[in-house]
């Protein structure tokens, strides 16, 4: 999963969560403002009431109640309204039935405790209703001369709670109300939140695009692009991260390029010295073969089977000594390039294989070369040798194969040219793929001709070109080899 959908994934799942959090508290909110509207508006319709009735409360005449109670109903448009002495009996209702009932339940409960006005959302007859309640008081005035000097005017002498009065108000329009802004609401949050999604997604492609770029500058520090730069946009995180980048690419770049001196110069020493070696044996070794050749040929006729063995081997060895100095000599030649120039890849082919064409009859090998083969922009003579030392390499280790074949070919794409040489002999274990591009490293289980240097001067070649080099075997199953070199420019 990439880091743009997991991104796209957490802004949706953010947007979906706030926004359904807004709209549940949202709605919840506005439901508990509208119905404390409702209940207002019935308080304020009824005002006065209480103490209108208090006198039918004192007589409990059902009939005075009743009229109170209609009167109630069509000044607040109330569903029900029933009356209540202070223990919770019924004393009237408009609804005839509930008459001398006794409500315990606990709205009835707190609205009887109640010395103020209140209201509570209930569920009645399949209806959501706002029950308002109103405490109903006696009231004793003063009603001497004495007792109005001694209070002051006609003000309250005592109270006595008589009952409770209580209006099941309707919540239809306020239900219709509470749609409408719920809807209108899930509008502006829906807008509010494809303008903050859209805005998300352009910050996001900011924040990705820098992001990007960054991971382009790992990649090219992969490849080996020492020094690769990235821009840094501003003084936040990310900026941070590619001016922290720069540095370490510059660091990299020094380090690998002072890395690249000392190598070059421990490999110039080195091939110094293998060259002067492989130099200075070369004439002893060709004056051992020189002499040992001579007494093969003149005094053979005094020497027993024991002395010609012996002497036979001495050529051998000399033979292998020889073979192994000029490897050494051609490995420690391979940095001295004369210049690139445009090969024809297939024509190097062919010409090694004329060379050969004797040895790799004998052994019936099939050879087959890709009809179509890159051209090259490379030196010649270095090209011949990897391809001769591959080529020469797959005819070395067919092994038993009854019908042994190699085959030769290669493509270019706009950046590389890639060539391979591919058998069906023995095949390499995994375990030596790596190694046998090392000087004098051979298969143990395998006895073969020649001295365990081709693959180096290969490996070389490729190297001081830029190139890579790779091998797809398994014992038994056969070797290709594959080499990439970068495309270069005809001037």
């Amino acid at each position: 999963m990439t880091l743009r959908t997991k991104f796209l994934i957490f802004i949706i799942s953010i947007a979906l969560l706030s926004g359904g959090a807004s709209i549940f508290f949202s709605k919840r909110g506005v439901h508990s403002i509208l119905v404390g509207e409702v209940a207002k508006r019935g308080i304020l319709k009824t005002t006065g009431l209480p103490g209108e009735i208090a006198s039918a409360f004192e007589e409990e005449d059902e009939d005075l109640l009743l009229a109170f109670l209609q009167e109630a109903m069509e000044r607040t448009e109330a569903l029900y309204a029933v009356a209540l002495d202070e223990r919770g009996r019924v004393l009237a209702h408009t609804n005839v039935v509930e008459k001398g009932k006794v409500y315990q339940d606990r709205a009835t409960q707190e609205a009887l405790r109640s010395e103020q006005p209140g209201y509570r959302e209930l569920q009645t007859a399949g209806q959501t209703v706002v029950d308002v309640s109103f405490p109903v008081w006696s009231v004793q005035t003063a009603s001497t001369e004495e007792e109005f000097l001694l209070f002051g005017g006609k003000e309250l002498k005592e109270t006595t709670r008589l009952g409770t009065l209580r209006l099941g108000l309707s919540m239809a329009e306020m239900m219709e109300t509470e749609k409408r802004i719920t809807l209108q609401l899930a509008w502006i949050l829906a807008v509010t939140g494809l303008i903050a999604f859209g805005i998300s997604l352009v910050s996001m492609k900011k924040v990705l695009r820098r992001v990007r770029i960054l991971v382009e500058g790992t990649e090219k520090i992969g490849r080996g692009e020492y020094g690769a730069m990235v821009q840094a946009f501003s003084n936040d995180e990310l900026g941070v991260l590619a001016r922290s980048f720069n540095q370490m690419s510059e660091g990299l770049d020094r380090a690998h390029t002072h890395l690249e001196k000392e190598v070059k110069l421990r490999t110039q020493e080195l091939e110094s010295v293998i060259y002067t070696i492989s130099h200075d044996l070369k004439s002893p070794v060709v004056s051992m073969q020189g002499m040992a050749s001579i007494l093969m040929e003149d005094y053979a006729g005094q020497l027993d089977e024991k002395g010609k063995h012996y002497l036979q081997r001495v050529i051998e060895n000399a033979n292998y000594m020889e073979q192994m100095i000029m490897d050494l000599l051609t490995l420690s030649r391979v940095g001295a390039q004369k210049g690139s120039e445009p090969v024809e890849v297939r024509s190097v082919v062919e010409r090694i294989l004329d060379i050969h064409q004797e040895r790799f009859a004998k052994k019936g090998i099939e050879i087959i070369i890709q009809p179509t083969f890159p051209r090259l922009l490379f030196d010649r003579a270095q090209i011949t040798e990897l391809f001769q030392n591959l080529i020469t390499n797959a005819a070395k280790f067919m092994g038993d194969q009854p019908c042994p074949r190699i085959e030769i070919g290669g493509r270019e794409s706009g950046e590389w040219v890639e060539l391979y040489v591919k058998d069906n002999g023995i095949g390499i274990d995994p375990e030596y793929h790596d190694r046998i591009f090392g000087v004098f490293q051979r298969l143990k289980d395998v006895e073969v001709e020649g001295t365990g240097v081709g693959l180096s001067i290969v490996k070389k070649i490729v190297d001081l070109a830029h190139g890579t080099i790779w091998i797809e075997s398994r014992k038994g199953e056969g070797t290709t080899f594959f080499i990439r070199f970068p495309k270069a420019e005809e001037a």
